[in-house]
């Protein structure tokens, strides 16, 4: 019995399709308030600066810190902390970026635009 019930149940689901399927028309959607495109480049522009600078002050300030209060490190040394301190600071201003960029918030989903009764209806003559 539970079989000639499915099989009942999967002809009365095809025969209940339309015949004709038509596609939805296309979303409208209604423009962004406004433009972040600019505010992501600016803000890209400004970690890139960071990227770039601060890595060499941090090389040059813990290079002369070290050269003047502790006069006995050898040369060698010295480079290995200030350029053990530049990588931090790259590391340091990449995982500022990347958290940003995970605190952003999504966009708005697209909103769907009710159309005017005129266009609705001559799109309906038109078929």
């Amino acid at each position: 019995m539970a079989k000639k019930n499915k099989k009942l149940q999967q002809v009365e689901a095809v025969a209940n399709t339309p015949a004709s399927f038509e596609p939805e028309p296309p979303v409208k959607s209604r423009p962004q308030e406004e433009d972040t495109s600019a505010e992501v480049f600016l803000w890209l522009l400004a970690y890139s600066v960071l990227m770039f600078t601060l890595p060499f002050l941090g090389f040059y300030g813990v290079r002369s810190w070290l050269q003047e209060s502790f006069p006995h490190l050898d040369v060698f040394t010295v480079n290995c902390w200030s350029v053990l301190t530049a990588v931090l600071v790259v590391n340091l201003v990449v995982a500022m970026y990347v958290l940003k960029a995970f605190r952003e918030k999504s966009p708005p989903p697209l909103e769907q635009v009710e159309e005017d009764e005129d266009e609705v209806d001559e799109s309906k003559k038109e078929q």
